[in-house]
């Protein structure tokens, strides 16, 4: 009996995870990506930051207990690599081998080919002889993301676990991988890696699989449960997974976790500082802003210089890349941090792209911010009419229906697609609200430890929400974005720094709105970078609002036009889970079936339809249709504020 397409699962806030002894998963499909345009424009030829490596799109996938040929045939690969090709659109190669005592693995790999292409031992997917077995059988993998740490990692495995360093068979980060699981084991080789991925690796000899995904979720990863609770399947979208045969149920891989079949899902990374404001925790003894008289706090300098290495080793790269340069203050900080390093690698300017309607706040703002860093500034206009022309197909690139979320990713599909032409990788400035506090609902704020709590909070949903968001719009156009505020040590200071500094004086003056400790730290000139005063001190926007104040309103209402009086009233029939509460979300909702039928409880959603709808406190700044008054995002920059 056919399964169906797409089958409905349990919220991935209350996924059963897998117990222990669940049996091999058959299936595998995530993302690789490959930086850079193109290898004959570079922006710089040598450089400490400089790399030999493939990004690009994989899959694998596994027949078990007898199966012959259902997931490991080359037709079935190819299909699945096909419906993810924008991730990697210039190849697929196909590779397999014995797993178990009846099974068979194979990988697929989509190439986006950009820097050495001559180099054919970087390709992957990986599969290096074992040595354990004299060679007989191998441990394959397959890896999305970027191991910043991996010839630091890779040397520390020579000098203390005995590895020769022959046996590393290319440059690309994400071969250390093997040699962390050969060397450490599954445990010690997830909490080793400092970067961003999700990755899959076969190990033959012992009929062994072990999956990881990065601290935050940066790196996305579904996976599939067959009718007994197996996983069956891995996939870096949910189109990857939907018509594959025999499954039952699909979820989100957790952030932060690793899974083998032996262990099931084991939490890799949770710090005590998510703890640190739950009342009767014992974790709140520990808050550095408690412990020893608050002795351990970070300083002011502690905060720029953790960033500074966030930022300083996300240029790692040999290709073309540049910044989303939004004119908010995250993104302007990080242009700030990064000119320097890059006039150290002998660079002197490289592109920043801004998307917005004509006079927005971040139009104007990002405007007067690429003159003072002096970088080869882009500019996506767009209009209402132009954002409802594509809402369908965002949909179908970010697989959710979340409204708020959608909103987001519209300007951000512009803007990825601008940026697509010129470069191959991109900084951006995500994750810094969910870290200082940075959104307008905070002003209601009762208290600095209901604030870190709601940190905390926002912060556990970055994979389903911002981060859903930034990947699948830029790898709908085969770019990849970096994320240097989300680095795990930059995290660690700023979660470490006393709530009571991220309040908002509510009412108060621009120098007491949100992130205003941040503000400050970056307010001096930074080598001879200095962020003017109007950006410096503007009003955080939300990226579907900074881009125009009424554009959003315009679109709402082109969307309404689609949906009948007579289905709203009816959605709740035709939707009982998470049913529609206004005509926009009815639109996306439709939209979102039409593509992943039967799929409604595999994307998460805020409580409440939108983010500030789950806080401890109420505030009116924001309802589930956005922005409340969007005259407060109006600086002095803008032409109407001028005119």
């Amino acid at each position: 009996q056919a399964t169906p397409s797409c089958p409905l699962t349990p919220s991935s806030s209350q996924l059963p995870l897998p117990q222990r002894n669940t049996l091999p998963f058959s299936f595998f499909r995530l993302r690789m990506f490959r930086l850079g345009r193109s290898a004959t424009k570079r922006l710089a030829t040598v450089s400490p930051f400089t790399q030999q490596v493939r990004r690009c799109g994989v899959f694998a996938s596994f027949d078990v207990n007898g199966e012959v040929g259902v997931r490991t045939s080359e037709e079935v690969v190819r299909s699945m690599c096909d419906k993810i090709q924008h991730r990697g659109p210039d190849g697929t190669g196909v590779d397999s081998g014995p797993f178990g005592q009846n099974g068979r693995w194979a990988l697929g790999h989509t190439r986006l080919a950009i820097v050495a292409p001559d180099q054919r031992s970087a390709d992957q997917p990986f599969k290096i002889p074992d040595i354990r077995t004299n060679n007989k059988h191998n441990i394959a993998l397959v890896a999305n993301g970027e191991i910043y740490n991996h010839d630091s990692l890779f040397n520390e495995l020579v000098d203390r676990k005995g590895v020769s360093k022959d046996t590393r068979i290319s440059r690309s980060d994400c071969e250390v991988i093997i040699h962390a699981y050969k060397a450490l084991g599954p445990d010690k080789t997830a909490r080793s890696l400092d970067g961003m991925f999700a990755f899959v690796l076969v190990d033959e000899a012992n009929g062994k699989i072990f999956a990881g995904r990065d601290p935050c979720g940066i790196k996305p990863l579904y996976y599939a449960t067959s009718s007994d609770g197996s996983i069956v399947g891995f996939a870096s979208e949910l189109k990857a997974l939907v018509g594959l045969p025999k499954i039952s149920n699909i979820y989100e891989f957790p952030n932060g976790h690793y899974y083998t079949p032996e262990t099931g899902f084991v939490k890799y990374y949770d710090p005590d500082w998510k703890r640190f404001a739950d009342e009767g925790a014992e974790e709140q003894k520990m808050a550095p802003w408690v412990a020893e008289e608050g002795k351990n706090e970070p300083t002011a300098a502690d905060l720029k210089d953790a960033l500074d290495m966030a930022v300083k080793k996300r240029l790692m790269s040999d290709v073309d890349f540049g910044m989303f340069l939004s004119g908010g203050i995250d993104s302007c900080i990080v242009g700030q941090l990064m000119m320097k390093h890059i006039r150290d690698m002998g660079i002197q300017s490289i592109p920043s792209f801004t998307v917005g309607m004509k006079d927005a706040p971040d139009l104007m703002a990002a405007r007067a911010m690429a003159k003072e860093l002096g970088t080869e500034h882009h500019e996506r206009l767009f209009t209402a009419e132009e954002a409802f022309e594509i809402v369908d197909n965002v949909v179908y690139h970010i697989e959710t229906y979340n409204a708020e979320l959608i909103r987001s990713a519209v300007p951000n599909y512009f803007l990825a697609e601008a940026a697509a032409q010129k470069v191959k990788m991109v900084i951006t400035g995500e994750g810094a609200d969910e870290l200082w506090a940075g959104y307008s609902y905070f002003e209601d704020a009762t208290n600095p430890n209901a604030l870190h709590r709601e940190l905390v909070r926002i912060h556990s949903r970055l994979a389903v929400a911002n981060l859903l968001r930034t990947d699948r719009m830029t790898m709908a156009h085969s770019l990849e974005a970096r994320v240097p505020f989300l680095d795990v040590l930059n995290m660690e200071k700023v979660m470490s720094l006393n709530p009571a500094k991220k309040m908002i004086v509510k009412g108060g003056g621009p120098k007491q709105r949100e992130k205003a400790f941040l503000r400050r730290i970056f307010e001096p000139t930074h080598h001879g970078i200095t962020i003017p005063e109007p950006v410096l001190w503007r009003m955080k926007a939300m990226q579907c609002e900074g881009v125009g104040e009424d554009w959003v309103s315009v679109l709402q209402a082109r969307l309404s036009e689609k949906v009948s009086d007579k289905e709203m009233a009816e959605a709740k029939e035709r939707w009982p889970h998470e049913t529609p509460q206004t005509k926009e979300e009815y639109y996306y909702r439709s939209v979102f079936e039409k593509h992943y039928p039967n799929c409604e409880r595999v994307p998460t959603t805020w409580e409440g339809g939108y983010r500030a709808g789950g806080a401890e406190w109420k505030s009116d700044t924001y309802t589930r249709e956005g922005l409340k008054d969007v005259s407060r995002l109006t600086h002095s920059l803008q032409q109407k504020h001028t005119a």
